[in-house]
């Protein structure tokens, strides 16, 4: 089950995922903030105050898409995919061989309180 999302304590309307940008758009107005544009290297930056990547729910290293609307910077979060334990396994090679360092470490001794 999604845990429900929620922006200055209150919860999220169920329309909410479907018009996310918009949602966030009017709820932004109460939050405008100014930043400058940096220099760094060959790249321009742009720093974020933190209470708006708290109402995004987003931070440093975080995806998010760009894109210019009327001539207006629109930065729209992009969620992290979540993957199931089916799903990551399904990734792996079961057939590969196990390296030496592979064996040494299956075959070590128990470090702490592990279970298996």
């Amino acid at each position: 089950m999604k845990r429900p999302e929620f922006v200055g304590g209150h919860q999220l309307p169920s329309w909410y995922r479907v018009h996310k940008m918009l949602y966030l758009s009017i709820t932004m107005e109460a939050h405008v903030h100014t930043t400058n544009l940096r220099k760094v290297g060959g790249s321009v930056m742009m720093a974020v105050p933190p209470a708006l990547l708290d109402l995004l729910h987003i931070g440093a290293g975080a995806k998010v898409g760009l894109a210019v609307d009327n001539g207006r910077l629109v930065v729209d979060p992009q969620p992290r995919p979540r993957y199931t334990l089916d799903e990551l396994l399904a990734q792996c090679d079961g057939a590969a061989e196990l390296t030496n360092d592979d064996r040494t470490w299956l075959d070590d001794t128990p470090m702490g309180d592990e279970l298996i």
